[in-house]
């Protein structure tokens, strides 16, 4: 044994409740590889201190650390030694062909052989972000999934014309002894990103009972065990564990969560984790028992001074240099969308004084960066982009050109124009509605929209709908709703002509900088003002009688279900997705429309 057993918890039941034998060896081991989002090499990622569950890190006295780790050759090595040892059954969420230059100048074709020949899932599900190429001329989602090894698994997902589901619902699969039922469900939002990435190829089924459905079929299959693939994200699938019984495990994805400690339902004795992004490998091993189905789960954080993580892969690091390396050349000359690649990824572009992230709820120093370069650039009023959550971090130092594109790797133009104040609000209030219904199944974006340095907001979490945004304040004036302000943001693929950065509503004098995608303008900002000093400011608060809300995992229990909200111990209005609801469902699971 190579030291894998040593960092494993106690056996349990699937209910939660200690096992009668708390020794003995795994039937089979689950390994769990979510949203790689293009991590080939190592990158730099933060974590958070946290008394309820939290990584085996030295924080000292901070509340957080930033280490590097991940890439596919640690991550093949992980594999490779747990698969010396067990029985293994790699699952793999999707959200894998996106997230860096290389896999946007290459339509994510860079991904496929170190996948393939490295990682080697038994089983793919496909993410939101696996789509976005369709929105590339010469991108085609179903080309990526064809040259996949993998089966892929997809209950969820159907052809626009004919309404077939293109991929098995799912698969059982004979691991140590045991016959294991994978049901696979595709993200259910990807019509709502932009219409390009679907419109007029795919429709997406968003019922939870497809779910139960699969999981049944797959039992009458004669699976001992049922787990469930997703890429829909942790709040989804918690409501999901206690509307669905007939799961065993689900492995989450989507929101970027670390569950290192598992999610136990009890209600339906069913076990939900997440896996975290590119540089983390969650495993979870079961066994049957006296016909008692046990499990014991582990979240290994694979940083390159990590006390679980292997030297990497010799051959996957040869696989991924060879890669990567046209795009060091002095003049690589990718160009893809309106982006153009003619310096190496190396370039040093900038400097930091702060450490950049944005895994956080709230409000993130990065996000209000890169507001602030958009505003600079068109010379607007205010700046708003859509709050992604995935990204690595960027320690104090130099800023090289391939960082930025882990932030930003979409090939998209930078567009200003003039909206309403009244339209300003009602779309910060429909993103509120977004993160704070008490309808899981709709949350959706996992943070609060955000805005340039000079717009502030008070939210209440606790309010009812139409009643969440208390005030947004444009450099400390309170927004008229019928003055109109000039917007900074960019223009996503395939949206309406006047619909700009995802917001829903049309702009007038609309101007998109064609030729300038949204690392571009980072550049451009980073060259007048580095080094940057950006830190979380305060710029999303929670009114003082409507209860908290965290911005990271730091400030309050965790893994905190989307999006993490105090409500005054109960007191106030309640909307919490850890409150079972005993749905009941129709019997068409099919919804083609929200």
């Amino acid at each position: 044994m190579d030291g894998n057993e040593t960092d494993m918890g106690e056996w349990k039941s699937l209910g939660g409740d200690p096992a009668s034998d708390s020794a003995g060896a795994p039937d089979v081991v689950f390994a769990h590889v979510s949203d790689l989002h293009g991590q080939l090499t190592p990158r730099y990622q933060v974590y958070y201190d946290n008394p309820t569950s939290k990584p085996n890190f030295d924080f000292g006295e901070d509340d957080r650390v930033i280490k590097r780790g991940g890439g596919i050759p640690l991550l093949a090595a992980k594999l490779d030694q747990l698969r010396a040892d067990y029985e293994v059954c790699t699952l793999m969420s999707g959200d894998t062909f996106h997230g860096s230059a290389v896999t946007t100048y290459t339509d994510g074709q860079a991904m496929l052989k170190p996948i393939n020949e490295y990682v080697a899932p038994d089983v793919y599900v496909p993410g939101n972000w696996d789509y976005s190429n369709e929105a590339a001329e010469d991108g085609n989602f179903v080309e990526l999934m064809d040259a996949l090894d993998a089966p892929v698994l997809a209950n969820n997902l159907y052809d626009w014309e004919t309404g077939d589901r293109l991929y098995d619902a799912y698969s059982v699969i004979e691991v140590g002894g045991l016959s294991m039922g994978v049901v696979g469900m595709t993200n259910v939002y990807v019509d709502r990103m932009a219409p390009a990435f679907s419109e007029g190829k795919y429709r997406f089924g968003k019922h939870p009972a497809l779910l139960e459905e699969s999981a049944q079929a797959a039992r009458e299959d004669g699976a001992d065990v049922v787990v469930a693939v997703t890429e829909i994200g942790l709040p989804w699938m918690v409501q999901a564990a206690k509307d669905c019984a007939s799961v065993d495990v689900m492995f989450s994805a989507h929101t970027h969560e670390y569950t290192y400690d598992p999610i136990v339902v009890e209600e339906t004795e069913t076990v939900v984790v997440e896996s975290g992004m590119g540089e983390a490998l969650g495993r979870v091993d079961l066994r049957i028992r006296d016909g008692e189905i046990q499990f014991r789960h582990h979240l290994y954080c694979l940083t390159e001074d990590g006390e679980y993580t292997p030297e990497p892969d010799a051959n996957a690091q040869e696989t991924v240099e060879a890669v990567r390396e046209p795009f060091f050349d002095d003049d690589p000359g990718f160009e893809r969308g309106a982006g153009t690649l003619d310096c190496p990824l190396d370039t040093v572009v900038g400097e930091t004084e702060t450490p950049l992230y944005r895994q956080s709820f709230l409000e993130s120093a990065w996000n209000t960066l890169f507001n602030d370069a958009l505003r600079s650039h068109f010379d607007t009023d205010l700046a708003v982009s859509h709050g992604f959550r995935y990204g690595t971090a960027i320690p104090p130092g130099e800023i090289t050109l391939g960082q930025l594109y882990t932030f930003f790797p979409m090939a998209t133009p930078v567009a200003c124009g003039v909206a309403y104040g009244q339209q300003l609000t009602s779309h910060m209030e429909e993103f509120l509605e977004d993160n704070f219904t008490p309808y899981p199944y709709d949350q959706e974006d996992g943070r609060v929209r955000s805005f340039s340095s000079n717009v502030e907001v008070t939210v209440d979490p606790t309010a009812k709908r139409g009643r969440r945004l208390v005030e947004m304040r444009i450099d400390d004036e309170a927004v008229d709703p019928e003055e109109t302000y000039s917007v900074a943001t960019f223009r996503r693929p395939g949206d309406p002509e006047r619909d700009l950065g995802n917001c829903s509503f049309p702009f007038q004098d609309v101007e998109v900088d064609d030729g300038t995608i949204p690392v571009d303008v980072i550049v451009e900002y980073l060259e007048e003002h580095s080094p940057v000093d950006y830190e979380v400011m305060g710029l999303v608060e929670t009114a003082d009688d409507g209860g908290g809300a965290q911005n990271t995992p730091a400030d309050g229990p965790y893994p905190f279900i989307q999006p993490g909200v105090d409500y005054q111990g109960g007191e106030a209005y309640c909307e919490t997705s850890m409150i079972p609801r005993g749905n009941a469902f129709p019997e068409e699971g099919r919804n083609r429309t929200r």
